[in-house]
């Protein structure tokens, strides 16, 4: 299989009004970007390229979030702001992407990653340089999950890896980790797909089917 446009799946770490695990907020909020990691997979399903910057929020963060991330208000004290990073998240992109057109971004759950890079782009007045169709990985992976006989309950980017046999090569909740887990994920469903889907039997055995 190959695709059309080449990915540039990326993930978010971000400041949060979460404060307690077990209490939500009303309206939750994650305003400022902290860390940003990112890969290409390029139309042949190749991984390469790799982008990592951690970016100095306009607020605190919260106990909740150093927790989760394990990245500290101390380390993100003399980093640069958004705008500055997002310019060489760009620049990286143009390097490992002939024509950066045909791009398109990849997130876990774009309703997450896309809005608040968004929203971020129009807090700064910086114009938004992406295409506005976007690829959600999450999508793809809950296709798999469920072709392969498994449950789609669960799609926590952690549990669909281990379904997988993908193991990270960092600690998860950091940007590139999950940026680099969620490219070998997609990578993996679509070569599967590519090569068919699975079809409960009366058994409850799985046979391999290939797609026309």
């Amino acid at each position: 299989m190959k695709l059309s446009n080449p990915l540039i799946i990326f993930d978010l770490e971000c400041t949060s009004n979460q404060e307690i695990a077990s209490i939500r907020p009303k309206h939750q909020k994650n305003d400022f970007i902290i860390e940003i990691g990112a890969v290409v997979l390029d139309t042949n399903l190749k991984i390469r390229g790799q982008f990592s910057s951690l970016v100095k929020p306009e607020e605190k963060i919260t106990p909740f979030i150093e927790q989760i991330t394990k990245i500290t208000n101390d380390m993100v004290k003399n980093k640069p702001l958004w705008p500055d990073v997002a310019s060489e998240f760009y620049g990286w992109s143009d390097k490992n992407i002939k024509n950066l057109k045909h791009a398109r971004l990849a997130s876990w759950g774009n309703y997450f990653d896309i809005t608040v890079l968004r929203n971020l782009y129009d807090r700064y007045n910086v114009d938004y340089p992406w295409s506005g169709t976007a690829f959600d990985c999450k999508t793809i992976a809950a296709t798999w999950m469920a072709l392969s006989g498994r449950g789609t309950s669960k799609l926590s980017l952690g549990h669909v890896a281990s379904c997988m046999g993908i193991e990270p090569e960092g600690e998860y909740h950091r940007a590139l980790t999950d940026a680099m887990v969620t490219a070998k994920i997609v990578k993996r469903a679509l070569e599967d797909l590519s090569e068919g889907y699975f079809l409960k039997t009366n058994s409850d055995n799985y046979r391999h089917i290939k797609i026309k």
